[in-house]
């Protein structure tokens, strides 16, 4: 299990906020546990399907076989799988983006963008809600493999945009034999199929009559009526039913002299009985970043930083609208930043517009965007007592600079600042 500090990426006084701000965040590992009630919420966030949506994001170091029991480098799975790019999902949308009982989200595939890559990834394990509270159900959430986590770019705990989309598989469908006996039963996991699988039935060769089988965890298994499986039967043929309600009679049979640790070839593949369509998910940070409140998701939004005697609050009294932030002590050596956690190329955006003024009397602040080693030209803003809009046009203020993460505002003559309506604009 690992454990995650969330670590500011700002350019001033980084320590101090740590000490005050930290947050410790649990990635959920490879963990077995079942699932809980504990720390859930009272109501669980809706979740993408196949349009694209907002998910948040940590990382943990994934084994090969998670809780969904298949092998991620398993020869017929396809190479990005097999390269490692899996996500753990949070345990109340483990029954698939179709809504069905928990483990039918194992195989499952969706498209995750983060702010500087695309990819598709598939469900190999679970965050369970027991010791990973963002995993609980408050935002759509995934724990992704650390090989997922670097080619997407993540800091550690991020938001993106995704969807589901049907599993770019080849071949056909297949069981790995978790176990079995000589009496007939057998615990399996299904690998490699294009859409997830509802439920599963079994059947001696030769004869029309099914009996289910159960879910086990992440897997399956035959516990009952499965003597065509048993080191003197016959060998039984499976009929799978996908989340979409597709139907497939799997023409392969399924002997004893298949051992325990094979992979068995189903013999057919599921379509997709959507046919979606649609363009790449993108994900752009949260245009806002103090619209009445500070812009982003539960644990990843815009958050403010201020050092020497600069001393943010919010209130909602002499607002543009709403609440608005008050800083006092601002002036010569004060000032803040309003950071995210990743950085971005500021001009995605087409210009930084603010609302601002003194509780009193009249001054200037500099404002201007931050990164890591890059700051874009500084704009003066002249204050008064009435609130007034500012727009950096930021094709010119940022024309030379790198990626940014911070709104920075520095103080030119002592005065209280009331900021509002602070947001990026397309």
């Amino acid at each position: 299990m690992a454990v995650y500090l969330g670590v500011m990426r700002t350019k001033l006084q980084v320590t101090l906020l740590v000490i005050v701000n930290v947050l410790v965040l649990v990635g959920c590992g490879a963990s077995k546990k079942t699932a809980s009630s504990d720390s859930k919420v009272d109501q669980v966030a809706s979740s993408p399907t196949d349009t694209c949506g907002s998910v948040r994001l940590t990382s943990y170091t994934a084994s090969n076989s998670g809780w969904c029991e298949f092998d991620r480098t398993a020869s017929m799975l396809p190479d990005f799988v097999r390269a490692g790019l899996t996500v753990a999902i949070a345990e109340p949308w483990n029954g698939s983006s179709y809504g069905g009982v928990s483990g039918e989200a194992c195989g499952e595939c969706w498209e995750l963008s983060s702010i500087d890559a695309t990819r598709i990834v598939m469900v190999h394990d679970l965050c369970p809600v027991e010791g990973n509270p963002l995993c609980n159900g408050s935002h759509f959430h995934f724990d992704v493999a650390t090989e997922t986590s670097q080619v997407l770019n993540l800091e550690g705990l991020d938001e993106g945009s995704t969807r589901r989309v049907p599993c770019p598989v080849s071949g056909n469908a297949y069981l790995q034999l978790l176990d079995r006996n000589q009496w007939g039963y057998v615990r399996f996991q299904v690998l490699n199929h294009r859409i997830p699988v509802q439920n599963i039935e079994f059947c001696a060769t030769g004869s029309t009559v099914y009996y289910p089988a159960e879910r086990s965890g992440g897997a399956w298994a035959a516990a009952d009526n499965g003597s065509m499986f048993a080191s003197d039967g016959t060998g039984g043929r499976f009929r799978l039913t996908s989340a979409q309600g597709e139907v497939l009679e799997m023409p392969n049979t399924l002997t004893y002299d298949v051992a325990k640790g094979s992979f068995f070839d189903l013999g057919a593949q599921f379509t997709d009985q959507s046919q979606a369509s649609g363009n790449q998910c993108k994900f752009m940070p949260p245009q806002d970043v103090y619209v009445d409140g500070y812009g982003g998701i539960d644990q990843v939004r815009w958050m403010m930083n201020p050092w020497a005697s600069a001393s943010p609050s919010e209130v909602s009294s002499g607002c543009v609208s709403g609440t608005c932030l008050r800083v006092n002590g601002m002036g010569s050596g004060s000032g803040f930043h309003i950071y995210y956690r990743q950085s971005f190329v500021p001009t995605i955006f087409k210009t930084l517009h603010l609302a601002a003024r003194t509780a009193s009397g009249t001054g200037t602040v500099s404002v201007t965007l931050t990164g890591d080693s890059t700051s874009c030209t500084s704009t003066d803003v002249t204050l008064s007592e009435t609130w007034a809009e500012t727009n950096l046009d930021l094709a010119t203020v940022c024309s030379s600079s790198g990626p940014i993460n911070a709104v920075t505002v520095y103080g030119n003559t002592s005065l209280t600042l009331l900021l509002d309506d602070l947001r990026f604009v397309l």
